[in-house]
């Protein structure tokens, strides 16, 4: 099987070239896969690094196709890549990995292995930055944004993982499975859900099963504040009404509760106000947790408490977006923050 590996991008030429420097030496034979490079609207910067960084790492002339249009998200990129796409396969990687050598041979040789057409999620781990801290360590050790180390620990290659565990970053799917079900769908504008939604609906209408393997395995170059993290679980609060008006039974299945009901619109307003001085006292400890240096002797349970003892700081910022969206607010982390901030000052 030949495959297309997808990279959508914007304005990260830096990422990118390592990226695809990565992708051009793979063990795999160069001419079993091509690349398809999506840029998020025009940007001759961004064109001219993706050429040069595939030459410089001796990438196949023909090997590397780009494509350039109208600004709409990762979605509406992706979606242009998928159309060009000649493999069988469709690997999706992000732009800020970098796949080890042997990572596209490994989603290949995974799906080669299988009765049936699947989903194959590979190992993606944060890449150590320097200086290293507290809050990265707690972000690799923990299920703070993924769940790659439960799925490790877990070491089942049978075990299906639901659709949950179906991540863009480091994902490969049967290319005739993604146009069947019509290829991804840009629901919200802000950030998150698409891979949800496309494997839920790979999942339900197609019946593919998720399956981990290790060893298709990129490194996550993202570096993350803790306010960084925090904007994003707002804005995923904030995204949650246009997913569920767009996506009404993945939403469902995925919130286990009506979003746009009046009902748990009061709910998120009477959490947001009941709960707000325990997330402002939380928040200079999570925030110092990047000034912090790691712990070497951190023990699984002692990183899983670190991560329990910050969720009610997460879960009031992502029903203060989603109340804020439901009120009609524009979209404004940044203020959300600041209010909990003057508080916890005030509090001090």
């Amino acid at each position: 099987m030949r495959a297309s590996v997808i990279v959508p991008t914007f304005r990260r030429a830096e990422k990118l070239r390592a990226c695809l420097r990565a992708i051009a030496c793979q063990t795999a034979d160069p001419g079993g896969y091509e690349v398809i490079v999506a840029i998020d609207g025009h940007e001759p910067r961004t064109r001219e690094a993706a050429i040069a960084a595939w030459r410089s790492a001796g990438g196949r002339p023909d090997g590397l196709t780009i494509t350039e249009g109208e600004q709409g998200g990762p979605c509406m990129a992706r979606n242009r890549a998928i159309a060009l796409a000649s493999g069988g396969l469709l690997i999706f990687f992000n732009d800020d990995v970098i796949p080890r050598p042997g990572c596209i041979a490994a989603h290949l040789a995974a799906h080669d292995s299988l009765p049936a057409p699947a989903i194959i999620t590979g190992d993606s781990p944060w890449r150590v930055q320097s200086p290293d801290s507290l809050f990265a360590q707690l972000l690799r050790e923990t299920s703070m944004v993924f769940f790659h180390h439960l799925m490790r620990a877990a070491d089942d290659p049978r075990r299906d993982w639901g659709y949950r565990h179906a991540w863009l970053l480091n994902l490969s799917i049967p290319a005739d499975a993604v146009r069947a079900v019509g290829g991804l769908r840009p629901i919200q504008r802000t950030y998150g859900r698409d891979d949800d939604e496309l494997a839920f609906r790979l999942t339900r209408e197609l019946g593919l099963s998720v399956y981990f393997r290790p060893e298709a395995e990129v490194l996550h170059d993202h570096a993350m504040t803790p306010r960084e993290y925090l904007r994003r679980e707002y804005e995923l609060g904030y995204g949650a009404p246009a997913f569920a008006l767009g996506a009404p039974g993945c939403a469902l299945d995925l919130f286990r509760r009506d979003v746009l009901s009046p009902a748990e619109r009061a709910d998120a307003a009477e959490l947001v106000s009941r709960h707000q001085s325990q997330a402002a006292a939380l928040l200079p400890w999570f925030v110092r947790l990047a000034q912090s240096p790691p712990e070497p002797a951190l023990s699984p349970h002692a990183a899983q408490a670190h991560a329990q003892r910050h969720l009610p700081l997460k879960r009031w910022v992502w029903r203060r977006g989603l109340l804020d969206a439901l009120d009609g607010h524009a979209l404004r982390p940044d203020y959300a923050l600041d209010c909990l901030g003057h508080e916890a000052v005030a509090a001090a």
